[in-house]
């Protein structure tokens, strides 16, 4: 009998820890050993960069076992990195971290924010747009206490040192609110909902790939009724054209512009062997119209 209550008493206190090490309120982290934690850097560094070097240098000292995975975007392309930022927070697991590390000037406030046992580190500059859109009333951080930065001064620091340290205390597992002042307005870049509106079908470049196609966020819905090899009048803010509905890169001559849906049911915006990016100068973030 006393083995009975011995074990009894034992399986009570195992599970209050693991109740303990799972139950979380809205701003602290879900607990994850850390053999299976993750973190997902979203930059425009190149991996062996100085920088690079540095910021996962420290994270790898603190933590030797976490996996890391590196989504690189084109370099300055804020838009396309706010994209690959909330693409990398709806796909990842429970209890990942993801930085986003795209800043050109440095000299941005940076804020950390949570969403379900996911965390989110990246500068105020617009970076986090399509995530906040995403969940709207999202409780965001600036990143200004010594307490977070090891101790150190945020203006004394490197801008290495006060990204690495700042991810540190993310994976740590310290409450977001903990990390400075609330951020009532974060910084955003105007967005556009795809929608049928008249005659017209607006839309938005989410990215652009490595030979300059361009990604819009137009579902294949959208474009269902419109038959094949329709000439339509795409518009932006910079530049229009005309533009044929075909189905693949081929279905106009080489050097013609082309649109279609492609594998992940989205139109995508091409010259069959061309870059149509860099032909019209638009990319990730572009508002765009095509008429009918």
């Amino acid at each position: 009998m006393k083995y009975i209550i011995s074990w009894q008493k034992n399986l009570i206190i195992l599970t209050f820890l693991l109740f303990s090490m799972v139950s979380c309120t809205n701003d602290e982290f879900v607990f994850v050993p850390e053999t299976s934690a993750n973190l997902v850097i979203v930059t425009d560094n190149d991996p062996g960069s100085y920088i690079m070097v540095k910021i996962l240098g420290e994270v790898r000292s603190n933590y030797p076992n976490i996996q890391i995975t590196y989504l690189q975007s084109k370099l300055f392309d804020i838009y396309e990195g706010a994209f690959l930022l909330n693409t990398a927070l709806q796909s990842f697991p429970s209890g990942t971290v993801v930085a986003g590390i795209i800043e050109p000037g440095a000299n941005s406030k940076r804020i950390v924010f949570q969403n379900g046992s996911k965390r989110v580190f990246a500068p105020d500059n617009t970076l986090s747009t399509w995530i906040l859109d995403e969940y709207p009333g999202t409780d965001c951080y600036f990143v200004e206490k010594p307490s977070v930065l090891g101790g150190d001064i945020p203006e004394d620091l490197s801008f290495e040192d006060f990204y690495a340290k700042a991810i540190c205390s993310l994976i740590s597992g310290t409450a977001v609110s903990g990390f400075g002042s609330k951020c009532t307005s974060p910084n955003t870049f105007p967005l556009q909902t795809a929608v049928v509106k008249g005659d017209s079908i607006l839309g938005q470049i989410l990215f652009t790939d490595n030979f300059g196609n361009c990604i819009t966020n137009i579902p294949d819905h959208l474009i269902s009724q419109i038959p094949v090899g329709t000439i339509l009048t795409l518009k932006s803010d910079t530049v229009q054209l005309n533009i044929e509905l075909g189905v693949t890169y081929a279905s106009v001559p080489v050097g013609e512009n082309v649109c279609f849906i492609n594998s992940s049911n989205f139109l995508e915006l091409a010259v069959d062997y061309g870059d149509f990016s860099d032909k019209y100068k638009l990319g990730a973030g572009s508002l765009i119209k095509l008429i009918k």
